[in-house]
């Protein structure tokens, strides 16, 4: 993750100019500004430890009662209390609020399936043992070489030589046996549905925060790319979460949703959090009651990898017999020009061949066994 001690890690807010013509909207730029990441961090501590406007209020974030976050759009901490955990993944820092704001509909799961993944064959569990080397093994190779070698050359000899004039009365027209294909496909294609009662109007403002070149040790754990004399082809999954932003503005304002953990903790305590997104922008606001000491599980976003999956051969052809083919429009079981091909072989002198060569090779194998 980033780290907010860095005091040039810079915060970048971005903006989408779209142009609208006769109904028809498309991205014409992008437009945005950087700033220090320390800054905005000092202007969010000094808006949430202090009672806004004339209302007064019991806590801020500013006590030790409540920890408040600003996430993005896809769960990571752009700003909190703690500088450690910028640039982190929410649900690891804290995966039973993460979990919850997924069951409230707030951020949506989403699998992801990478069929062109490596993996390290350490740790395969099913690896290959070679055969313990006994005294008489290389007598069994020296018998193998030899009924091998055998074999070869006498299905080679026996082969007649007026077999293989067949080949050359083979006249291919290259230019007129492959002729180009005339099927015709339909080209009415049914759209997807709009999402209906949903606003999809992008935010004014995006941020993302931008580390300086700076090599740190993360203490999450990043998955580490195996070497590749032990890699191997594997099947990786990996949960990216969305924020649904609608579900925080069902009412039309940008009003609080607040949420409630119950029965976590043997004392029958309850963790109370509110999530408010931010106007114009894909950040939303936080805040969590740490007076509940609920079990903390950590939701992992690393890529794992799946065993007995479909793969992705197995996905692809399940997305092929799914696709729907223009029947034709009459039976064609006969072609006139059928008669015409004579470019049909026979293989009575391979089977001969092959007769001659599995009785050498019977017969070398009785008397070297009788020797």
């Amino acid at each position: 993750g980033y780290s907010g001690k860095n005091s040039s890690t810079l915060v970048t807010a971005t903006h989408a100019i779209f142009i609208d013509h006769r109904g028809h909207k498309a991205p014409a730029a992008v437009v945005g500004l950087q700033f220090q990441h320390e800054s905005l961090a000092k202007h969010f501590i000094n808006i949430t430890s202090a009672c806004t406007g004339s209302t007064s209020c019991k806590k801020t974030c500013a006590s030790d009662e409540l920890d408040c976050y600003l996430l993005d759009d896809n769960g990571f901490v752009i700003l909190s209390e703690r500088n450690e955990h910028t640039g982190k993944f929410f649900g690891q820092i804290d995966g039973t609020i993460m979990d919850s704001l997924v069951q409230d509909r707030i951020y949506r799961r989403v699998a992801l399936m990478d069929y062109q993944g490596i993996c390290s064959d350490r740790d395969n569990p099913y690896t290959a043992a070679g055969e313990p080397l006994q005294p008489p093994r290389p007598m069994s190779w020296l018998l193998k070489y030899i009924v091998t070698f055998a074999t070869y050359w006498l299905s080679i000899l026996p082969t007649p030589v007026a077999s293989w004039h067949q080949g050359n009365s083979y006249n291919y027209d290259t230019e007129n046996d492959f002729e180009e294909d005339t099927y015709e496909y339909e080209t009415n294609y049914e759209m997807p549905p709009e999402h209906n009662g949903q606003d999809n109007t992008t935010p004014d403002y995006e941020l993302h925060t931008t580390a300086a070149p700076h090599r740190s040790q993360a203490t999450s754990g990043p998955r580490v790319i195996p070497d590749p004399a032990h890699a191997r082809p594997c099947d990786l999954k990996t949960d990216l979460y969305i924020l649904q932003p609608d579900r925080l503005n069902s009412s039309g304002q940008n009003n609080p949703l607040k949420g409630k953990l119950t029965n976590c903790h043997s004392s029958g305590c309850e963790r109370p959090f509110s999530v408010q997104k931010i106007p114009h922008s894909n950040l939303i606001l936080l805040v969590v009651d740490v007076l509940c000491p609920c079990g903390s599980k950590q939701l992992d976003i690393e890529p794992q990898e799946v065993h007995g999956g479909a793969g992705a051969c197995g996905v692809r052809r399940m997305a092929k017999e799914k696709m729907l083919r223009k029947r034709p429009s009459r039976c064609i079981s006969y072609h006139p020009e059928e008669i015409e091909i004579k470019q049909c072989g026979t293989a009575s002198p391979l089977f001969r061949a092959s007769l001659a060569s599995t009785i050498a090779t019977l017969v070398l194998i009785w008397v070297l066994t009788s020797a």
